[in-house]
């Protein structure tokens, strides 16, 4: 299953439901709130008036990356052919400005259009993207095994908060669950399901035939290893007389039909990496994917699987992206993939088996090779540990350099001339870049002078907007905002709270307070079982002279009622005047509270924007506006809220102590006094509510987790929930 047909058929099903319904206006009064497309002609190489890029990494004797490096000390050549360096840049992977920096380097102005502000608006401090990409197809079971536990190992220990990451398998196993998130629970869900799903050959008897044997005896004609699998077939069996015919016949088919497949399997797998690279085009900034397999053969006759190869590999180039391959199989003198024992029956070895292994793991390795040479990654073979060489990519990948130049020539246009970049006196330091050419891809929505989308097919609006919804990543000309929590109310259940908000300068209003904005909206909440829970929305906005001057968002809401379970929830806009659409997700585990486990809410985060000297922090209980970007100012108060469920009150009333911390980088940098949960001030024992403040003038700008457990001290139960914010 190839990764954007996973998403298109879930996409397919919500808009097939969102056809049923029907718009609900949504309106304040006067202060109302608010698949492959890569034409060659807009390729970066083909335009000659932009630069053209290459990103590299400059390492020493030990693997660690080297910064401070000056202009002056770099050496670019084409086909042997000095070029001088344009720009230059050291970018910090994931920061703030890595987008900002790659359109320079391109020559393009981040004032040029509407959409370049708010894309570089969104892309501020997105953090780190990576891809663990699993070739389950030729994993084994065991390298599947350490595999997973690798993940969550990483996801629990090595993951950094602002890290977006995604884990994809070959297969489509994980389907629904296989986008970047920064969610914990979404991404242990992935994890879990992985299962062993390689397709080997259904055979009854005892002589294995790998890939690699298959494919040298049908593909290359190894007239010696087929004797030797026709006599190991033939003591197997015991044949004698005619039935040695029967033997050389079961050998022939079964080497053809491994072949056979180990061709389609090698395509699947390419395809899906392929469209993976692809579909990250519309993030900005570089990449790192792991790819992690036991290895495949590349060398058959009739194949394509070098050609599929060269295809993603400039694909990489074309979108940012560094590949790490990893042999799963570790090292092997690991007794579970030691190559060198002998699995044929009655103990036959020959001169052809001894020296079948190296020359098999080779092979197999051959492509991991390719992989990583051709993005400028590493191949990262003969290790058992998966969390080390997690750690020495990251580490690797975390900053980079930032070469462009202006292409003299068609070759050089095109991406055919050889690079090579060194660094002048400085042998010791070795530099590691992709063969090709770094090659931005072009905005995924054009727009016209106004502002307004541009496509080659005229959309209806409501296509429009389910295109929106169903985009794999948030669409940006209109900056969307999403805040999702949930409670358990005493009327109606468990029920989702979705507050969102959109950019009110983004809109087409007029200052005269004449012409009005007229914005639809569709949500839905989408669990991994395919149930699907939708609302409809038409927002009125009428122009408000002092809330456009302050720059005051768009701010409405939307309840949902809910069963336990994962959910993803969307939301797009499409402002019906200029067509312009914007889009946001966000994931949210909703538990099931009838197990009588003590459980917590969501919490919902708000704001104060100032605190007089001489005013000290609330200490009574007071209502509280949800803040949707979690955006605040350093002299503010963050205050949150919550809920404690399913709390021990039998005889005595619920005795519940809850702890808040903020955290930075997985690091405790504020540490509240533990608090009881007052229980004089609701009659519902089953949900106490719980909320307080925190002063921010205390942290530096940056991004934080906010972190509070509840502990019931009659149980010994406790429960914790996080949510992040940025500091400005």
């Amino acid at each position: 299953m190839r990764l954007p047909k996973t998403f298109t058929r879930r996409n397919f099903l919500i808009v097939a439901l969102f056809t049923l319904l029907a718009p609900a206006p949504f309106t304040y009064g006067q202060q109302t709130t608010q698949d492959r497309s890569r034409a060659q002609e807009e390729d970066v190489l083909h335009i000659r008036t932009e630069l053209v890029q290459t990103d590299l990494m400059v390492l020493d004797k030990q693997g660690r990356f080297v910064d401070g490096l000056r202009p002056e000390q770099f050496e670019l050549s084409l086909d042997g052919k000095k070029q001088s360096i344009s720009f230059f840049e050291l970018i910090t992977s994931g920061s703030a400005n890595e987008a900002l920096k790659l359109r320079a380097a391109r020559g393009i102005s981040p004032e040029s259009n509407a959409q370049d502000k708010t894309e570089l608006k969104a892309s501020t401090g997105r953090g780190r993207v990576i891809f663990f990409f699993l070739d389950d197809l030729h994993l084994s079971e065991s390298s599947l095994m350490r595999a997973r536990r690798a993940l969550s190992d990483f996801v629990e220990n090595q993951m950094s908060q602002d890290d977006q990451v995604a884990i994809v398998s070959a297969s489509g196993q994980i389907g629904f669950l296989q986008q970047l998130t920064d969610y914990k629970p979404m991404l242990r869900a992935a994890v879990g399901r992985l299962t062993y799903k390689r397709n080997p050959e259904t055979y009854a008897g005892k002589v294995p035939i790998s890939d690699y044997q298959a494919t040298q005896v049908a593909d290359h004609n190894d007239r010696d290893l087929f004797v030797y699998l026709l006599l190991a077939t033939i003591n197997e069996y015991q044949a004698k007389g005619p039935l040695m015919r029967v033997a050389a016949n079961i050998v022939k088919n079964r080497v053809r039909q491994i072949s056979s497949q180990t061709k389609t399997v090698t395509n699947d797998v390419l395809g899906v990496l392929e469209s993976l690279m692809q579909s990250s085009a519309a993030l900005p900034g570089r990449k790192l994917v792991f790819f992690i397999s036991d290895g495949f053969i590349t060398d058959v006759r009739g194949g394509n699987a070098m050609t599929l190869l060269k295809r993603v590999t400039e694909m990489a180039a074309r979108t940012g992206v560094v590949v790490y391959t990893m042999d799963a199989r570790g090292t092997f003198n690991d007794p579970t993939v030691d190559a060198g024992r002998n699995d044929f029956p009655d103990g036959l070895a020959t001169g052809t088996q001894a020296r079948q292994p190296s020359l098999e793991n080779s092979a197999m390795q051959e492509p991991l090779h390719i992989l990583a040479d051709e993005t400028g990654g590493r191949a990262i073979l003969n290790s058992n540990s998966f969390p080390d060489a997690f750690q020495q990519a990251i580490n690797e990948t975390s900053s980079y350099y930032l070469l462009a130049w202006r292409p003299e020539s068609e070759e050089q246009r095109n991406g055919k001339a050889r690079i090579k970049v060194s660094i002048k006196d400085r042998p010791d330091l070795r530099v590691r870049l992709r063969r090709n050419y770094y090659a931005p891809p072009p905005a995924a929505e054009k727009e016209d002078e106004k502002g307004a989308p541009v496509s080659k097919e005229e959309q209806t609006p409501e296509a429009g907007l389910l295109t929106a919804l169903g985009s794999l990543y948030p669409r940006r000309t209109i900056p969307t905002a999403l805040s999702v929590g949930y409670v358990n109310t005493s009327e109606q259940g468990l029920m989702l709270r979705a507050s969102m908000q959109i950019d009110r300068a983004a809109l087409n209003l007029s200052v005269d307070e004449k012409q009005k904005a007229e914005v639809d909206v569709i949500g839905a909440a989408v669990d991994d079982r395919g149930i699907i829970v939708t609302f409809k929305q038409l927002l009125t906005i009428t122009p408000d002279p002092s809330a456009q001057n302050q720059q005051q968002p768009v701010i409405w809401g939307q309840q949902l009622k809910l069963q336990p379970g994962l959910y993803q929830v969307r939301v797009a806009v499409r402002e019906r005047g200029s067509g312009r659409t914007g889009s946001a997700l966000q994931w949210i585990e909703v538990p099931d509270l009838s197990n009588g486990k003590l459980q917590m809410s969501s919490l919902f985060l708000g704001e104060r924007r100032s605190l007089p000297p001489d005013e000290k922090l609330a200490t009574a209980q007071r209502p509280l506006v949800v803040d949707v970007d979690h955006h605040f100012v350093r002299a503010s108060v963050l205050r949150f809220q919550t809920y404690i469920y399913n709390a021990a009150h039998n005889s005595a009333p619920p005795d519940v102590e809850i702890q808040a911390r903020i955290l930075r980088d997985n690091r405790a940098v504020v540490t509240m006094s533990p608090a009881r949960v007052p229980t004089d001030t609701t009659k519902d024992l089953v949900r106490l509510p719980y909320w307080a403040e925190v002063a921010l003038d205390q942290l530096p700008p940056g991004r934080y987790v906010l972190q509070v457990t509840a502990t019931d001290r009659a149980t010994r139960t406790s429960v914790s929930q996080r949510a992040g914010f940025i500091i400005e």
